[in-house]
């Protein structure tokens, strides 16, 4: 049973923090767990809001003109990063063997932590956003939550044939790695982030070279990038396995049975590579699930596109089941 909901109002000086992006934790509930989290100006408004779950690679909020973006269309950003991805400590090691990923109960524990810090935070309906390997989360947040009023899988994989197409090359063996052997993931989680560390901004570059957009991105929020890849530097090989079997390998749970009661859009920028926009669409189809393309961005889709991501919640959340 949870605890009683809290509608959170920071103290005068977190509300009059100078970076109306401050992270900060939120106990949730009756627990004794942590999550960090970013309520856009610092404090709960009464604007719709739409919270964004963040993938593995940038555990970091988006960028204060996205947040004022959505602040002025009518949306408070609330940005959660998930446990285990630099800040709070990540799930327990029994939910992180093999079988406990395999089975889904890793992937619907995070979702219900997730579930219950909405009801700490005292959100009223609200828009999810999940960022690619986030989406497995989302998807079960979307089923277990009934505030989600509608929810945005931004280049979702759910179990999708992608070695091909990940880019950079190199990074195709180590990704790899990471799903076959102990040792294998050990060295390539030491070696992604000894790339970080010594570069992060050169790293993210490649990570996201696909997109112009997303190096655009890059290049204009630079210090949340080398923020994020001081983050990772914190973060366990078991949660980087989790995550990226999760995403790669074990959601075969998810079809079009599992979407019939959602709300939802995939997104998807056209900045991208043909065969990634082809497995997306295919993804569409066998979901049952409506796609939309963006004219810029790939991973970072949502913050890039700016426009077709508001159109689309202005079209669909009126008309959603919440209205």
């Amino acid at each position: 049973m949870l605890g009683n909901a809290v509608s959170i109002r920071p103290p005068e000086p977190y509300r009059d923090a100078p970076d109306p992006r401050t992270l900060r934790l939120v106990r949730i509930d009756d627990s004794a767990i942590d999550l960090d989290v970013m309520i856009y100006k610092n404090h709960v408004s009464d604007l719709k809001p739409l919270v964004i779950v963040n993938s593995i690679e940038l555990p970091m909020p988006p960028s204060k003109a996205f947040c004022d973006l959505m602040w002025d269309a009518g949306y408070q950003v609330v940005f959660i990063r998930r446990p285990g991805f630099g800040g709070a400590p990540g799930l327990p090691a029994a939910l992180l063997t093999q079988t406990e990923v395999r089975n889904g109960a890793a992937v619907i524990t995070e979702a219900a932590l997730l579930h219950r810090l909405i009801d700490t935070l005292g959100l009223g309906n609200f828009v999810l956003l999940g960022l690619g390997t986030a989406n497995s989360v989302c998807a079960r947040l979307s089923k277990l939550s009934s505030k989600v009023e509608f929810t945005v899988f931004s280049n979702p994989l759910f179990h999708q044939d992608v070695w091909d197409i990940v880019r950079p090359k190199w990074m195709q063996s180590m990704v790899r790695q990471t799903l076959t052997s102990k040792g294998g993931l050990r060295f390539t989680v030491m070696a992604l982030k000894a790339a970080l560390k010594r570069n992060p901004n050169w790293f993210y570059r490649q990570f996201a070279q696909k997109s112009a957009g997303d190096i655009d991105y890059v290049a204009e929020n630079s210090a949340d990038f080398e923020a994020a890849a001081g983050l990772l530097q914190n973060m366990e090989p078991e949660t980087v396995c989790y995550d990226l079997q999760m995403a790669l390998v074990h959601d075969t749970k998810v079809d079009a049975t599992f979407f019939r009661d959602i709300d939802g859009v995939v997104l998807c920028g056209t900045e991208t590579t043909e065969d990634w926009r082809q497995r997306m669409q295919e993804q569409s189809e066998r979901l049952a699930f409506p796609i939309v393309f963006a004219p810029s961005g790939d991973l970072f889709v949502p913050y890039k596109s700016p426009d077709v991501f508001l159109e689309l919640l202005e079209v669909n959340v009126r008309n959603s089941r919440h209205a």
